[in-house]
């Protein structure tokens, strides 16, 4: 059975001063009488006439103003929840194209690929498990370029990355602030910007120049080194990826294979459904036009029962 829930139960104080109420109305009082200089007349008493207010009648308009209370409460019980109306976040995919990405040293089905071919592969999956997201794609060499701005048509910016080209040059923090400019400032959705690079910054401004901008955005940065060189837990705590990711709020990974971006790219995933499922709301199924429709009808059956029983017969 779904519980019940009032959204102004302070209401129902009113309940007990209407119990008060009722018992002073219903309360017996002393026997009335009447001084009178003859009984003449007097056997008039004993006859009951139909406009008598019977016990029972006392209790309708009490009754009504009882429903009445409860209806003001609000009354309800909950319908099922229901994503927040910012439903999904916008994702911007910032993805390093530069020519290093051709080195065919990530194995996929026992078969060499390049990072590249490993990179969309693993992108693509990771799309088509979040179709209520907006994604863009921002690819990056020595400049960024767009590829996709922010949309819900996954499949045509999927296809606009494999027709991009690789270039030369490492432009980290350049590509960021491109991304950030590329997200909607208006949008009350959740910001992300997935990074992945192979490098280090070679060209523009470095990362750490564009992180305060991301800060006030509110913009969360996920950081992803790819190659087979393995970084040590020293140089990846002091790396200036990871100090931007933290600084916002995201995170520093390392993939030196396929296996291991797949993780990435499913944690990630993971995290970022979690702060959805903290947005959910609930809806729910309002009851007070039931008791404002008990109280109309009770105060319908006093005023008409007023008048049926107050006529007098012939």
């Amino acid at each position: 059975m779904m519980p019940l829930h009032f959204l102004y139960p302070w209401v129902l104080l009113g309940l007990p001063l209407l119990a008060v109420l009722a018992w002073w109305i219903g309360r017996r009082g002393p026997v009335p009488s009447v001084p009178v200089p003859s009984l003449r007349g007097l056997s008039e008493l004993a006859r009951i006439r139909r406009h008598n207010r019977g016990t029972w009648r006392l209790w309708l308009p009490l009754l009504a103003i009882a429903l009445g209370i409860i209806a003001l409460a609000r009354p309800r019980i909950p319908r099922g929840d229901l994503p927040d109306p910012s439903k999904g976040i916008d994702i911007m995919l910032c993805l390093d194209y530069s020519r290093s990405m051709a080195e065919p040293d990530f194995k996929m089905e026992r078969k060499r690929v390049t990072r590249r071919f490993a990179l969309e592969t693993v992108v693509a999956d990771f799309v088509k498990k979040r179709p209520d997201d907006r994604i863009g794609i921002v690819c990056f060499a020595r400049n960024p370029y767009l590829i996709s701005p922010l949309t819900l048509d996954h499949d045509w910016a999927l296809e606009s990355l494999k027709q991009t080209d690789l270039m030369t040059g490492t432009g980290i923090g350049e590509s960021l602030a491109a991304s950030l400019r590329f997200l909607r400032k208006d949008s009350e959705r959740n910001k992300v910007i997935i990074l992945v690079t192979d490098g280090d910054n070679s060209a523009g401004r470095r990362p750490f120049e564009i992180a305060p901008t991301a800060v006030r955005d509110k913009v969360k940065i996920y950081s992803i080194l790819i190659g087979p060189e393995i970084v040590t837990p020293t140089a990846a705590a002091n790396h200036e990826l990871n100090r931007v990711s933290r600084l916002t709020g995201g995170q520093f990974f390392q993939a030196t294979d396929t296996r291991g971006l797949e993780g990435i790219y499913n944690l990630i995933d993971q995290l970022e459904k979690k702060a959805l499922v903290a947005k959910r709301m609930i809806t729910w199924r309002e009851l007070h036009p039931w008791f404002v429709a008990g109280a109309a009808a009770l105060l319908t059956l006093e005023i008409f029962g007023m008048a049926l029983l107050q006529r007098r017969l012939p």
